[in-house]
């Protein structure tokens, strides 16, 4: 770890900041000290400022395992955020990794995660976009020049594909990653 502080010295980068929180959070959870969880927080904020949202995302796994028994519910947020970012950035085994973490936390997650909105048919990806802008049913039936009940079907599938319970869920979504806007 000295040797790791040694190199960062005199030196002002978010991603050398980054690192060695990450450094020093793995160190702290590995001997059940109890700032872990503050050094991940750190490592999450400077790869965010970074520009870096999968070693972001990372640490925030990292910090969410330590949070588990003590904080869960927080820990639960930071595991489905993560797995969020995962899933944008679509990461095969980080998406594993936290739809395990967030099962070992008690939450329902959809097994084999698909990875995001590239598992959508161009159909399904148009109504996913209708749906960000609050479109109902019968709007979207009328948009697309299909059917309520077609409607329905791709929605379903949209829910599916993406692991979300409710169109609530899927608009953010939709809005989350850009696709409601125009």
């Amino acid at each position: 770890m000295a040797t790791l502080e040694a190199c960062v010295a005199g030196h002002d980068a978010l991603y050398l900041t980054a690192v060695t929180a990450l450094a020093r959070g793995r160190l702290a959870a590995a001997t059940s000290d109890p700032e872990a969880g503050a050094w991940f927080r750190i490592a999450v904020d400077e790869f965010g400022d970074a520009q870096l949202p999968l070693e972001s995302a990372r640490s925030q796994l990292a910090l969410a395992a330590v949070l588990a028994d003590e904080l869960p519910d927080v820990a639960r947020a930071e595991a489905k955020a993560a797995l969020d970012c995962f899933v944008r950035l679509q990461a095969a085994r980080d998406v594993d990794a936290a739809a395990a973490m967030l099962r070992s936390l008690g939450m329902r997650v959809a097994p084999g995660r698909s990875p995001g909105v590239s598992a959508l048919t161009s159909r399904e990806a148009e109504v996913l976009d209708l749906l960000g802008h609050g479109l109902s049913n019968p709007e979207i039936a009328e948009r697309l020049f299909i059917s309520r009940k077609t409607v329905e079907h791709h929605v379903a599938n949209v829910l599916s594909k993406l692991g979300l319970r409710t169109r609530s869920e899927a608009a953010a979504y939709a809005v989350r990653t850009k696709l409601g806007a125009r």
